[in-house]
């Protein structure tokens, strides 16, 4: 009898160690991170064509528990990215070269609400509903051989779109919990405008949706649970 009620103890303290970590009027305070890198260099001499591309994203974020596994909340983030792409054409005399290098810096802020869903002991599913504005700066620098005087563009860009990110939750203890998420699906409205000083600039507004199969790009992150 000892026995079972000891068992009985046990199994409800897991209970409540697990449920604890996301119930109802407790709060998370953290972030995520995410890098990405793409390499493009050509494989014969009929494909002169090279680039290269770096990503990367912080995002803080706080959430209070509505009801039990039901979070919403607000989180701000800065994306830093850098492109550079280069084309070589061959003529009878000599290869005209053609670069153009791109920075660009996006600070964004937007509401989430995030639900959770139990695996096993430690361990969480949870999807995640979020609608963003986000606005920042490009530079463009066009150089090589064919342009010859390097120029120089400024933009100014704006984004609102709306995302849902799946993603797992490990707990090692009841107040921290380590991610992986990824998105899923993404809509976008991106906008931008040049200075006019450039008349080959390229200022253009796109709209479109992204599905992350397509281009997948994880985060890892960190919450602490209070």
């Amino acid at each position: 009898m000892k026995k079972q009620l000891l068992t009985i103890a046990v199994l409800c303290a897991v209970a409540f160690t697990v449920n604890a970590q996301t119930e109802k009027g407790d709060n998370l305070i953290g972030g995520s991170i995410s890098y990405s890198s793409d390499k493009r260099t050509p494989e014969n001499l009929n494909n002169l064509t090279s680039q290269k591309s770096t990503n990367i994203s912080i995002t803080p974020r706080f959430g209070h528990f509505v009801s039990n596994n039901v979070a919403i909340g607000l989180s701000v983030g800065y994306i830093r990215s850098k492109n550079f792409y280069e084309s070589n054409l061959s003529t009878p005399t000599s290869i005209l070269i053609y670069n153009t290098e791109s920075t660009n810096e996006t600070f964004n802020i937007g509401p989430f609400v995030r639900y959770y869903v139990n695996i096993v002991d430690k361990f969480k599913f949870f999807g995640q509903g979020n609608a963003f504005f986000a606005f920042g700066k490009s530079v463009s620098v066009d150089g090589g051989s064919i342009t010859v005087i390097p120029r120089s563009t400024k933009y100014k860009t704006t984004i609102y779109g709306a995302a849902i990110n799946p993603g797992f939750a490990f707990f090692p203890t009841k107040r921290w919990a380590f991610e992986f998420s990824f998105p899923l699906v993404s809509y976008n409205n991106y906008k931008m405008k040049d200075d006019g000083n450039n008349v080959s600039s390229q200022a253009y507004q796109n709209e479109g949706f992204q599905f992350g199969f397509d281009s997948f790009n994880p985060s890892i992150g960190l919450n602490y649970h209070f």
